[in-house]
Protein backbone atom coordinates (compact mmCIF):
# COMPACT_ATOMS: atom_id res chain seq x y z
CA UNK A 1 0.00 0.00 0.00
CA UNK A 2 1.25 3.25 -0.30
CA UNK A 3 0.79 6.52 1.65
CA UNK A 4 -0.60 9.83 0.50
CA UNK A 5 1.79 11.79 -2.35
CA UNK A 6 2.06 15.04 -2.18
CA UNK A 7 4.62 16.37 -4.10
CA UNK A 8 6.14 20.19 -3.74
CA UNK A 9 7.84 21.83 -6.70
CA UNK A 10 11.11 24.10 -6.32
CA UNK A 11 10.44 24.75 -2.36
CA UNK A 12 12.95 25.41 0.19
CA UNK A 13 13.79 22.41 2.36
CA UNK A 14 12.35 24.67 5.53
CA UNK A 15 9.02 24.64 3.59
CA UNK A 16 9.10 21.00 2.79
CA UNK A 17 9.74 20.24 6.19
CA UNK A 18 7.07 22.44 7.18
CA UNK A 19 4.47 20.88 4.44
CA UNK A 20 5.42 17.18 5.61
CA UNK A 21 4.27 18.24 9.20
CA UNK A 22 1.35 20.14 7.82
CA UNK A 23 -0.41 17.14 5.60
CA UNK A 24 0.88 13.80 7.72
CA UNK A 25 -1.31 12.96 10.43
CA UNK A 26 -0.21 11.35 13.68
CA UNK A 27 0.86 7.42 13.14
CA UNK A 28 -2.35 6.24 14.42
CA UNK A 29 -4.73 8.16 12.27
CA UNK A 30 -2.51 7.17 9.05
CA UNK A 31 -4.94 6.75 5.68
CA UNK A 32 -3.31 4.12 3.27
CA UNK A 33 -4.69 5.57 -0.01
CA UNK A 34 -6.18 2.43 -0.90
CA UNK A 35 -8.81 2.98 2.32
CA UNK A 36 -8.61 6.86 1.83
CA UNK A 37 -10.17 6.37 -1.86
CA UNK A 38 -13.16 3.90 0.21
CA UNK A 39 -13.95 6.99 2.19
CA UNK A 40 -15.47 10.40 0.47
CA UNK A 41 -15.42 12.26 3.15
CA UNK A 42 -12.01 12.09 4.00
CA UNK A 43 -10.91 12.26 0.18
CA UNK A 44 -12.89 15.21 -0.50
CA UNK A 45 -11.19 16.05 2.99
CA UNK A 46 -7.68 16.62 0.54
CA UNK A 47 -9.36 19.07 -1.40
CA UNK A 48 -10.32 20.81 2.19
CA UNK A 49 -6.60 21.11 2.68
CA UNK A 50 -6.48 23.80 -0.26
CA UNK A 51 -9.41 25.67 0.79
CA UNK A 52 -7.87 26.21 4.38
CA UNK A 53 -4.69 27.96 2.78
CA UNK A 54 -6.83 30.79 1.42
CA UNK A 55 -5.84 34.22 2.64
CA UNK A 56 -7.26 34.42 5.79
CA UNK A 57 -7.28 37.44 8.34
CA UNK A 58 -6.40 41.08 6.94
CA UNK A 59 -3.82 42.19 4.79
CA UNK A 60 -2.67 45.74 5.20
CA UNK A 61 -0.24 46.11 2.36
CA UNK A 62 -1.75 49.48 2.21
CA UNK A 63 1.18 50.67 4.63
CA UNK A 64 3.25 50.06 2.43
CA UNK A 65 2.13 52.67 -0.17
CA UNK A 66 0.79 56.10 -0.19
CA UNK A 67 -2.43 55.07 1.06
CA UNK A 68 -1.32 54.44 5.33
CA UNK A 69 1.90 54.49 7.73
CA UNK A 70 1.97 51.91 10.36
CA UNK A 71 2.95 52.77 14.27
CA UNK A 72 4.78 49.55 14.81
CA UNK A 73 8.51 50.12 14.26
CA UNK A 74 8.56 46.24 12.96
CA UNK A 75 6.08 45.89 11.28
CA UNK A 76 7.39 44.24 7.87
CA UNK A 77 5.23 46.19 5.43
CA UNK A 78 6.87 49.37 6.47
CA UNK A 79 10.11 48.13 6.50
CA UNK A 80 9.55 47.73 2.48
CA UNK A 81 8.66 51.31 2.19
CA UNK A 82 12.79 51.81 3.79
CA UNK A 83 14.07 49.61 0.44
CA UNK A 84 14.70 46.74 2.92
CA UNK A 85 12.27 44.37 0.54
CA UNK A 86 14.53 41.47 -0.85
CA UNK A 87 14.63 38.13 -2.63
CA UNK A 88 15.43 36.36 0.83
CA UNK A 89 13.35 39.02 3.52
CA UNK A 90 10.07 39.52 0.84
CA UNK A 91 7.11 39.94 3.60
CA UNK A 92 4.76 40.03 0.22
CA UNK A 93 5.89 36.45 -1.22
CA UNK A 94 2.74 33.82 -1.66
CA UNK A 95 5.42 31.18 -3.27
CA UNK A 96 5.30 29.15 -0.35
CA UNK A 97 1.38 28.69 0.68
CA UNK A 98 0.74 28.92 -3.00
CA UNK A 99 2.66 26.07 -4.40
CA UNK A 100 1.77 24.18 -1.44
CA UNK A 101 -2.15 24.37 -1.85
CA UNK A 102 -1.54 23.85 -6.04
CA UNK A 103 0.30 20.50 -5.03
CA UNK A 104 -2.34 18.87 -2.96
CA UNK A 105 -4.41 20.17 -5.67
CA UNK A 106 -2.87 18.25 -8.33
CA UNK A 107 -2.78 15.38 -6.08
CA UNK A 108 -6.53 15.63 -6.04
CA UNK A 109 -6.79 15.82 -9.14
CA UNK A 110 -4.63 13.01 -10.42
CA UNK A 111 -5.08 10.44 -8.13
CA UNK A 112 -7.85 11.54 -6.09
CA UNK A 113 -11.40 12.60 -7.93
CA UNK A 114 -11.56 9.97 -10.22
CA UNK A 115 -11.16 6.53 -8.31
CA UNK A 116 -13.45 7.53 -5.16
CA UNK A 117 -16.74 6.23 -5.29
CA UNK A 118 -18.31 9.54 -4.44
CA UNK A 119 -22.36 7.91 -3.63
CA UNK A 120 -23.49 4.77 -3.16
CA UNK A 121 -27.13 6.11 -3.70
CA UNK A 122 -27.08 6.73 -7.57
CA UNK A 123 -24.58 7.17 -10.58
CA UNK A 124 -25.93 10.43 -10.70
CA UNK A 125 -24.78 11.93 -7.76
CA UNK A 126 -21.67 9.97 -7.89
CA UNK A 127 -20.82 11.69 -11.41
CA UNK A 128 -21.60 15.07 -10.61
CA UNK A 129 -19.66 15.17 -7.67
CA UNK A 130 -16.71 13.66 -9.09
CA UNK A 131 -17.51 16.77 -11.67
CA UNK A 132 -18.32 19.02 -9.24
CA UNK A 133 -15.14 18.92 -7.35
CA UNK A 134 -13.07 18.62 -10.17
CA UNK A 135 -14.24 21.90 -11.19
CA UNK A 136 -13.77 23.03 -7.71
CA UNK A 137 -10.11 21.97 -7.58
CA UNK A 138 -9.51 23.32 -10.75
CA UNK A 139 -10.93 27.16 -9.80
CA UNK A 140 -8.81 27.19 -6.82
CA UNK A 141 -5.57 26.20 -8.64
CA UNK A 142 -6.60 29.35 -10.68
CA UNK A 143 -6.68 31.49 -8.03
CA UNK A 144 -3.37 30.72 -7.05
CA UNK A 145 -1.67 30.85 -9.54
CA UNK A 146 -3.08 34.33 -9.90
CA UNK A 147 -1.93 35.28 -6.77
CA UNK A 148 1.67 33.51 -8.15
CA UNK A 149 2.00 36.11 -10.87
CA UNK A 150 0.36 39.24 -9.54
CA UNK A 151 3.71 38.79 -6.68
CA UNK A 152 6.21 37.07 -8.73
CA UNK A 153 5.91 38.01 -12.55
CA UNK A 154 7.68 40.24 -13.99
CA UNK A 155 11.01 40.94 -16.53
CA UNK A 156 13.44 38.34 -15.89
CA UNK A 157 17.28 38.55 -16.22
CA UNK A 158 16.79 37.11 -20.15
CA UNK A 159 14.76 40.52 -20.98
CA UNK A 160 11.57 38.50 -21.07
CA UNK A 161 8.35 38.97 -19.12
CA UNK A 162 8.06 35.56 -17.04
CA UNK A 163 4.96 34.20 -15.03
CA UNK A 164 5.89 31.53 -12.85
CA UNK A 165 6.66 27.71 -13.28
CA UNK A 166 3.38 26.41 -13.93
CA UNK A 167 2.65 22.61 -12.42
CA UNK A 168 -0.36 21.26 -13.72
CA UNK A 169 -0.05 17.71 -12.46
CA UNK A 170 1.68 15.98 -9.67
CA UNK A 171 5.14 15.45 -9.75
CA UNK A 172 8.15 14.57 -7.72
CA UNK A 173 10.71 16.92 -6.19
CA UNK A 174 13.46 15.86 -9.10
CA UNK A 175 11.23 16.70 -11.39
CA UNK A 176 9.63 19.35 -10.10
CA UNK A 177 13.17 21.01 -10.29
CA UNK A 178 13.52 21.38 -13.65
CA UNK A 179 10.32 23.21 -14.51
CA UNK A 180 11.29 26.58 -15.55
CA UNK A 181 8.84 29.83 -15.69
CA UNK A 182 6.67 29.71 -18.65
CA UNK A 183 6.19 33.12 -20.22
CA UNK A 184 3.34 35.36 -19.13
CA UNK A 185 1.32 35.12 -21.29
CA UNK A 186 1.46 31.23 -21.41
CA UNK A 187 0.37 30.93 -17.77
CA UNK A 188 -2.37 33.82 -18.68
CA UNK A 189 -3.73 31.13 -21.10
CA UNK A 190 -3.62 27.83 -18.90
CA UNK A 191 -5.24 29.47 -16.00
CA UNK A 192 -7.67 31.04 -18.21
CA UNK A 193 -8.21 27.25 -19.42
CA UNK A 194 -8.64 26.03 -15.64
CA UNK A 195 -11.31 28.97 -15.08
CA UNK A 196 -13.51 28.15 -17.94
CA UNK A 197 -13.41 24.85 -16.87
CA UNK A 198 -14.89 25.70 -13.53
CA UNK A 199 -17.61 28.06 -14.89
CA UNK A 200 -18.79 25.85 -17.47
CA UNK A 201 -18.90 22.63 -14.57
CA UNK A 202 -20.52 24.40 -11.63
CA UNK A 203 -23.49 26.68 -10.83
CA UNK A 204 -22.72 30.35 -10.79
CA UNK A 205 -24.15 30.18 -7.13
CA UNK A 206 -24.63 27.28 -4.96
CA UNK A 207 -28.35 27.09 -4.32
CA UNK A 208 -29.14 28.22 -7.62
CA UNK A 209 -31.28 25.79 -9.08
CA UNK A 210 -31.74 25.52 -13.37
CA UNK A 211 -35.40 25.03 -14.13
CA UNK A 212 -34.73 21.97 -15.98
CA UNK A 213 -33.50 20.25 -12.62
CA UNK A 214 -35.58 16.89 -12.76
CA UNK A 215 -34.77 15.30 -9.29
CA UNK A 216 -34.40 18.84 -7.36
CA UNK A 217 -33.41 16.19 -3.60
CA UNK A 218 -29.98 15.09 -5.79
CA UNK A 219 -29.90 18.10 -7.20
CA UNK A 220 -29.74 20.06 -3.68
CA UNK A 221 -27.35 17.06 -2.22
CA UNK A 222 -24.66 18.26 -4.57
CA UNK A 223 -25.24 21.67 -5.62
CA UNK A 224 -27.05 22.88 -2.99
CA UNK A 225 -27.05 26.24 -0.55
CA UNK A 226 -24.97 24.22 2.27
CA UNK A 227 -21.55 24.76 0.08
CA UNK A 228 -22.09 28.65 -0.62
CA UNK A 229 -18.52 29.61 0.42
CA UNK A 230 -17.03 27.07 -1.83
CA UNK A 231 -15.98 28.00 -5.48
CA UNK A 232 -18.64 28.70 -7.30
CA UNK A 233 -18.85 29.84 -11.46
CA UNK A 234 -19.47 33.55 -10.58
CA UNK A 235 -16.33 33.49 -8.56
CA UNK A 236 -14.65 31.51 -11.66
CA UNK A 237 -15.88 34.57 -13.56
CA UNK A 238 -14.56 37.35 -11.62
CA UNK A 239 -11.16 35.52 -11.53
CA UNK A 240 -11.22 35.48 -15.35
CA UNK A 241 -12.20 39.32 -15.41
CA UNK A 242 -9.10 40.02 -12.52
CA UNK A 243 -6.48 37.56 -14.80
CA UNK A 244 -7.43 39.45 -17.78
CA UNK A 245 -7.24 43.20 -16.36
CA UNK A 246 -4.27 42.26 -15.17
CA UNK A 247 -2.90 41.18 -18.21
CA UNK A 248 -3.76 44.51 -19.68
CA UNK A 249 -1.91 46.59 -17.05
CA UNK A 250 0.69 48.11 -17.90
CA UNK A 251 3.32 46.41 -16.21
CA UNK A 252 2.00 43.17 -17.98
CA UNK A 253 1.45 44.36 -21.43
CA UNK A 254 4.45 45.85 -22.74
CA UNK A 255 3.36 45.97 -26.29
CA UNK A 256 0.21 48.05 -25.07
CA UNK A 257 -1.94 45.96 -26.74
CA UNK A 258 -5.64 46.92 -26.88
CA UNK A 259 -7.08 43.88 -27.65
CA UNK A 260 -5.97 42.71 -23.69
CA UNK A 261 -8.42 45.70 -22.22
CA UNK A 262 -11.14 44.88 -24.84
CA UNK A 263 -10.79 41.08 -23.49
CA UNK A 264 -10.46 42.33 -19.65
CA UNK A 265 -13.95 44.61 -20.25
CA UNK A 266 -15.94 41.31 -22.20
CA UNK A 267 -15.31 39.64 -19.15
CA UNK A 268 -16.49 41.89 -16.41
CA UNK A 269 -19.38 42.33 -18.02
CA UNK A 270 -20.28 38.95 -17.38
CA UNK A 271 -20.02 39.65 -13.54
CA UNK A 272 -21.70 42.88 -14.13
CA UNK A 273 -24.57 41.58 -16.10
CA UNK A 274 -24.90 38.63 -13.82
CA UNK A 275 -25.23 40.86 -10.64
CA UNK A 276 -28.10 42.80 -12.77
CA UNK A 277 -26.32 45.57 -14.72
CA UNK A 278 -25.16 48.56 -13.68
CA UNK A 279 -28.75 49.05 -11.67
CA UNK A 280 -27.06 45.95 -9.44
CA UNK A 281 -24.81 48.13 -7.32
CA UNK A 282 -26.47 49.21 -4.26
CA UNK A 283 -25.47 51.47 -1.49
CA UNK A 284 -24.92 48.87 1.21
CA UNK A 285 -22.08 47.71 -0.71
CA UNK A 286 -19.93 50.40 1.21
CA UNK A 287 -19.75 49.30 4.21
CA UNK A 288 -19.94 45.15 2.85
CA UNK A 289 -17.76 44.22 5.71
CA UNK A 290 -20.77 44.48 8.16
CA UNK A 291 -22.99 41.52 6.65
CA UNK A 292 -22.06 37.81 5.43
CA UNK A 293 -24.71 37.99 3.43
CA UNK A 294 -24.16 41.60 1.53
CA UNK A 295 -25.29 41.49 -2.07
CA UNK A 296 -21.57 42.96 -2.96
CA UNK A 297 -19.91 40.02 -1.35
CA UNK A 298 -19.46 37.27 -4.45
CA UNK A 299 -17.12 34.87 -2.34
CA UNK A 300 -15.57 35.22 1.53
CA UNK A 301 -14.70 32.39 4.06
CA UNK A 302 -16.37 31.39 6.95
CA UNK A 303 -17.23 33.91 9.67
CA UNK A 304 -16.00 34.17 12.85
CA UNK A 305 -16.88 35.60 16.36
CA UNK A 306 -13.60 37.68 17.26
CA UNK A 307 -12.41 40.83 18.73
CA UNK A 308 -8.66 40.46 16.96
CA UNK A 309 -9.08 43.04 14.38
CA UNK A 310 -10.15 45.88 16.55
CA UNK A 311 -6.95 45.16 19.04
CA UNK A 312 -5.08 45.64 16.37
CA UNK A 313 -6.54 48.73 14.91
CA UNK A 314 -8.92 50.48 17.62
CA UNK A 315 -7.46 53.88 18.91
CA UNK A 316 -5.77 53.39 22.44
CA UNK A 317 -8.22 54.89 24.76
CA UNK A 318 -10.54 51.66 23.41
CA UNK A 319 -7.33 49.40 24.30
CA UNK A 320 -6.35 49.25 20.96
CA UNK A 321 -2.79 49.83 19.34
CA UNK A 322 -3.76 51.73 16.53
CA UNK A 323 -1.51 49.83 13.96
CA UNK A 324 -3.01 51.28 10.39
CA UNK A 325 -3.07 54.78 10.70
CA UNK A 326 -4.37 56.43 7.37
CA UNK A 327 -2.57 59.13 5.35
CA UNK A 328 -3.58 62.69 4.72
CA UNK A 329 -2.89 61.99 0.52
CA UNK A 330 -5.55 59.04 1.05
CA UNK A 331 -7.47 61.71 3.29
CA UNK A 332 -6.94 64.47 0.73
CA UNK A 333 -8.25 61.90 -2.44
CA UNK A 334 -12.20 61.35 -1.19
CA UNK A 335 -13.92 63.92 -2.98
CA UNK A 336 -16.57 66.35 -1.72
CA UNK A 337 -19.71 65.17 -1.28
CA UNK A 338 -20.73 66.70 -4.67
CA UNK A 339 -18.23 65.16 -5.94
CA UNK A 340 -15.09 67.74 -7.10
CA UNK A 341 -12.08 66.91 -5.98
CA UNK A 342 -11.09 69.15 -3.05
CA UNK A 343 -8.55 70.71 -4.86
CA UNK A 344 -11.33 72.37 -7.36
CA UNK A 345 -13.01 75.65 -6.09
CA UNK A 346 -16.53 74.00 -7.20
CA UNK A 347 -16.32 71.63 -4.48
CA UNK A 348 -16.71 74.72 -1.93
CA UNK A 349 -13.64 72.73 0.44
CA UNK A 350 -12.94 74.89 3.41
CA UNK A 351 -9.48 73.94 4.45
CA UNK A 352 -10.82 75.37 7.95
CA UNK A 353 -13.24 72.62 8.61
CA UNK A 354 -11.84 69.57 6.42
CA UNK A 355 -14.06 67.01 6.65
CA UNK A 356 -17.53 68.66 6.42
CA UNK A 357 -19.11 68.35 3.42
CA UNK A 358 -17.58 65.57 2.19
CA UNK A 359 -17.44 62.03 0.69
CA UNK A 360 -19.50 59.88 2.82
CA UNK A 361 -17.10 56.77 2.26
CA UNK A 362 -14.56 59.10 4.06
CA UNK A 363 -16.53 58.75 7.61
CA UNK A 364 -17.25 55.46 7.11
CA UNK A 365 -13.39 54.22 6.71
CA UNK A 366 -11.27 56.44 8.50
CA UNK A 367 -11.13 57.82 11.81
CA UNK A 368 -10.63 61.86 11.68
CA UNK A 369 -10.31 64.12 14.48
CA UNK A 370 -13.96 65.12 15.43
CA UNK A 371 -15.60 61.21 14.21
CA UNK A 372 -18.31 60.07 16.72
CA UNK A 373 -16.85 56.46 17.10
CA UNK A 374 -18.53 53.89 19.96
CA UNK A 375 -20.50 57.20 20.92
CA UNK A 376 -17.17 58.97 21.59
CA UNK A 377 -16.12 62.10 19.87
CA UNK A 378 -12.93 61.77 18.95
CA UNK A 379 -9.46 63.76 19.46
CA UNK A 380 -7.08 62.25 17.46
CA UNK A 381 -4.64 65.22 17.54
CA UNK A 382 -3.89 66.34 20.93
CA UNK A 383 -5.65 63.74 23.55
CA UNK A 384 -3.02 62.17 25.78
CA UNK A 385 -3.56 58.75 24.31
CA UNK A 386 -5.34 58.98 20.84
CA UNK A 387 -3.47 62.04 19.65
CA UNK A 388 -0.24 61.77 17.40
CA UNK A 389 2.72 60.06 18.82
CA UNK A 390 0.83 60.40 22.27
CA UNK A 391 1.82 56.91 22.78
CA UNK A 392 4.88 55.05 20.94
CA UNK A 393 4.24 51.96 18.93
CA UNK A 394 0.41 52.62 19.82
CA UNK A 395 -0.92 56.27 18.81
CA UNK A 396 -1.99 57.57 15.48
CA UNK A 397 1.44 59.04 13.50
CA UNK A 398 -0.95 60.95 11.10
CA UNK A 399 -3.86 62.04 12.87
CA UNK A 400 -6.20 59.39 11.54
CA UNK A 401 -7.29 55.97 13.07
CA UNK A 402 -8.86 52.79 10.45
CA UNK A 403 -12.44 52.33 10.53
CA UNK A 404 -12.67 50.34 7.86
CA UNK A 405 -14.11 46.80 8.90
CA UNK A 406 -13.92 47.40 11.96
CA UNK A 407 -17.09 46.59 14.35
CA UNK A 408 -18.24 49.18 17.01
CA UNK A 409 -20.07 46.26 18.75
CA UNK A 410 -16.71 45.40 19.51
CA UNK A 411 -15.26 45.86 23.81
CA UNK A 412 -11.83 45.48 24.67
CA UNK A 413 -12.43 46.25 27.82
CA UNK A 414 -10.74 44.21 30.70
CA UNK A 415 -13.75 42.00 32.52
CA UNK A 416 -16.39 43.37 29.80
CA UNK A 417 -14.93 42.38 26.44
CA UNK A 418 -17.32 41.71 24.12
CA UNK A 419 -16.87 40.08 20.12
CA UNK A 420 -18.61 40.92 16.74
CA UNK A 421 -19.00 38.86 13.90
CA UNK A 422 -16.03 38.96 11.20
CA UNK A 423 -14.90 37.07 7.74
CA UNK A 424 -12.61 37.68 4.87
CA UNK A 425 -14.05 38.49 1.93
CA UNK A 426 -12.15 36.93 -1.35
CA UNK A 427 -14.11 38.32 -4.02
CA UNK A 428 -16.76 41.27 -4.24
CA UNK A 429 -18.82 42.40 -7.28
CA UNK A 430 -17.78 46.07 -6.97
CA UNK A 431 -14.43 45.28 -8.05
CA UNK A 432 -16.14 43.89 -11.41
CA UNK A 433 -17.26 47.37 -11.91
CA UNK A 434 -14.18 49.34 -11.66
CA UNK A 435 -12.62 46.60 -13.63
CA UNK A 436 -14.89 47.22 -16.43
CA UNK A 437 -14.71 50.78 -16.09
CA UNK A 438 -10.80 51.24 -16.93
CA UNK A 439 -10.54 48.39 -19.39
CA UNK A 440 -13.61 49.75 -21.66
CA UNK A 441 -11.86 53.33 -21.31
CA UNK A 442 -8.92 52.32 -22.65
CA UNK A 443 -10.65 49.71 -25.40
CA UNK A 444 -13.28 52.12 -26.55
CA UNK A 445 -13.16 55.35 -24.30
CA UNK A 446 -14.86 57.18 -22.12
CA UNK A 447 -18.36 56.39 -23.63
CA UNK A 448 -18.12 53.80 -25.98
CA UNK A 449 -20.30 50.85 -24.83
CA UNK A 450 -18.23 47.57 -27.59
CA UNK A 451 -21.00 45.16 -27.44
CA UNK A 452 -22.49 46.14 -23.99
CA UNK A 453 -25.38 47.90 -22.79
CA UNK A 454 -23.11 50.22 -20.34
CA UNK A 455 -20.02 52.69 -20.96
CA UNK A 456 -17.25 53.29 -18.56
CA UNK A 457 -18.96 56.49 -17.39
CA UNK A 458 -21.89 54.57 -16.68
CA UNK A 459 -20.52 52.58 -14.58
CA UNK A 460 -18.43 55.07 -12.76
CA UNK A 461 -21.51 57.07 -12.15
CA UNK A 462 -23.31 54.16 -10.61
CA UNK A 463 -20.39 53.58 -8.81
CA UNK A 464 -20.33 57.34 -7.44
CA UNK A 465 -23.83 57.44 -6.94
CA UNK A 466 -24.17 54.33 -4.62
CA UNK A 467 -21.31 55.72 -2.51
CA UNK A 468 -23.27 58.80 -1.44
CA UNK A 469 -21.99 61.74 -3.71
CA UNK A 470 -24.52 64.13 -4.81
CA UNK A 471 -26.63 63.84 -7.21
CA UNK A 472 -26.49 64.18 -10.40
CA UNK A 473 -22.90 64.23 -10.70
CA UNK A 474 -21.87 67.45 -12.15
CA UNK A 475 -18.20 66.66 -12.10
CA UNK A 476 -18.32 63.42 -13.89
CA UNK A 477 -20.39 65.44 -16.60
CA UNK A 478 -18.08 67.67 -17.01
CA UNK A 479 -15.32 65.35 -18.07
CA UNK A 480 -14.78 65.21 -21.80
CA UNK A 481 -11.49 63.48 -22.18
CA UNK A 482 -10.25 59.17 -21.69
CA UNK A 483 -7.38 60.50 -19.99
CA UNK A 484 -9.02 62.73 -17.45
CA UNK A 485 -11.88 59.85 -17.04
CA UNK A 486 -9.02 57.06 -16.44
CA UNK A 487 -7.47 59.43 -13.81
CA UNK A 488 -11.09 59.40 -11.83
CA UNK A 489 -11.18 55.89 -12.28
CA UNK A 490 -8.50 54.91 -11.19
CA UNK A 491 -9.17 57.59 -7.95
CA UNK A 492 -12.33 55.30 -7.57
CA UNK A 493 -10.63 52.72 -7.27
CA UNK A 494 -7.94 53.33 -4.99
CA UNK A 495 -11.00 54.59 -2.69
CA UNK A 496 -13.53 51.95 -2.89
CA UNK A 497 -10.74 49.46 -2.47
CA UNK A 498 -8.42 51.30 0.71
CA UNK A 499 -7.10 48.56 3.15
CA UNK A 500 -8.54 45.86 0.73
CA UNK A 501 -4.85 44.60 -0.04
CA UNK A 502 -5.34 46.20 -3.44
CA UNK A 503 -3.08 49.51 -3.91
CA UNK A 504 0.20 47.75 -3.39
CA UNK A 505 -0.47 45.69 -6.27
CA UNK A 506 -2.17 48.56 -8.25
CA UNK A 507 0.67 50.41 -8.02
CA UNK A 508 2.70 47.95 -9.31
CA UNK A 509 0.56 46.68 -12.26
CA UNK A 510 0.09 50.45 -13.51
CA UNK A 511 4.13 50.95 -13.27
CA UNK A 512 3.00 54.43 -10.34
CA UNK A 513 6.54 54.68 -8.99
CA UNK A 514 5.54 58.06 -8.07
CA UNK A 515 2.26 56.91 -6.02
CA UNK A 516 4.68 54.83 -4.17
CA UNK A 517 7.66 56.85 -3.26
CA UNK A 518 5.68 59.87 -2.03
CA UNK A 519 6.04 61.18 1.86
CA UNK A 520 3.31 59.82 3.69
CA UNK A 521 1.75 62.72 5.11
CA UNK A 522 -0.60 63.68 8.38
CA UNK A 523 -2.17 66.24 10.35
CA UNK A 524 -0.57 67.64 13.64
CA UNK A 525 -3.28 70.02 13.97
CA UNK A 526 -7.19 68.75 12.71
CA UNK A 527 -6.15 69.27 9.01
CA UNK A 528 -5.27 72.81 8.89
CA UNK A 529 -1.23 71.77 8.66
CA UNK A 530 -0.09 68.59 6.62
CA UNK A 531 3.24 67.57 7.92
CA UNK A 532 6.21 65.10 6.51
CA UNK A 533 5.28 61.45 8.06
CA UNK A 534 7.38 58.88 6.42
CA UNK A 535 9.62 59.25 2.99
CA UNK A 536 9.61 56.15 1.06
CA UNK A 537 12.17 54.21 -0.81
CA UNK A 538 10.81 52.09 -4.43
CA UNK A 539 13.33 51.84 -7.21
CA UNK A 540 11.66 51.12 -10.71
CA UNK A 541 13.18 47.52 -10.14
CA UNK A 542 10.26 46.82 -7.47
CA UNK A 543 7.42 47.22 -9.31
CA UNK A 544 8.00 43.31 -9.96
CA UNK A 545 8.35 41.16 -7.17
CA UNK A 546 11.80 39.00 -6.78
CA UNK A 547 11.53 35.33 -7.29
CA UNK A 548 12.52 33.77 -3.72
CA UNK A 549 16.61 34.06 -3.39
CA UNK A 550 15.99 29.74 -2.67
CA UNK A 551 14.30 28.95 -6.15
CA UNK A 552 16.54 31.11 -7.86
CA UNK A 553 19.45 29.21 -6.31
CA UNK A 554 17.90 26.22 -7.46
CA UNK A 555 18.07 27.70 -11.46
CA UNK A 556 15.08 29.62 -11.69
CA UNK A 557 15.04 32.54 -13.79
CA UNK A 558 15.10 35.82 -11.37
CA UNK A 559 13.78 39.26 -12.15
CA UNK A 560 15.81 41.97 -13.33
CA UNK A 561 17.15 44.32 -10.41
CA UNK A 562 17.09 41.55 -7.68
Amino acid sequence: MKKWKYIFVTISIPFLAGCNDFLAPDRDNVYDEEILLKHPGNAEGVLLQAYSILPGCTDFTDVATDNAVSNNNGNSYRKITNGELTSSNNPLSVWGDSYKAIAVINHFLDDIVNNVRWSEESDWKNENFRIKLTAEARGLRAFYYIRLLEAHAGIGTSGKLLGVPMVMSSVDTEEGSAIGRSTYDECVNLILGDLEYAEKNLPMQWGEMPADVENASEWEAVYGSRFKNRFCGIAAKMLKARLLYNAACPAFNPDEDPDKWEAAADAAAEVIDYHGGITGLAADRVEYYKSENCSDILWRKNYSNINSWESNQFPPSMYGNGRVNPSQNLVDAYPAANGYPITDPASLYDPSDPYAGRDPRLGKYVLYNGSVFKNVTMNTINDPQDGVDAIANRSTRTGYYLRKLMSEDVSLVTGNTATSRHFVVLLRYTEAYLIYAEAACNAWGADGKGTHAYSARDVIAAIRSTAGLAQPDNYLASIAGDDELLDLILNERRLELAFESSRYWDIRRHKDVNAMTVTATGTKDGGLTTVDIETRVFPEYMIYGPIPYTEEQKGIEQNQGW
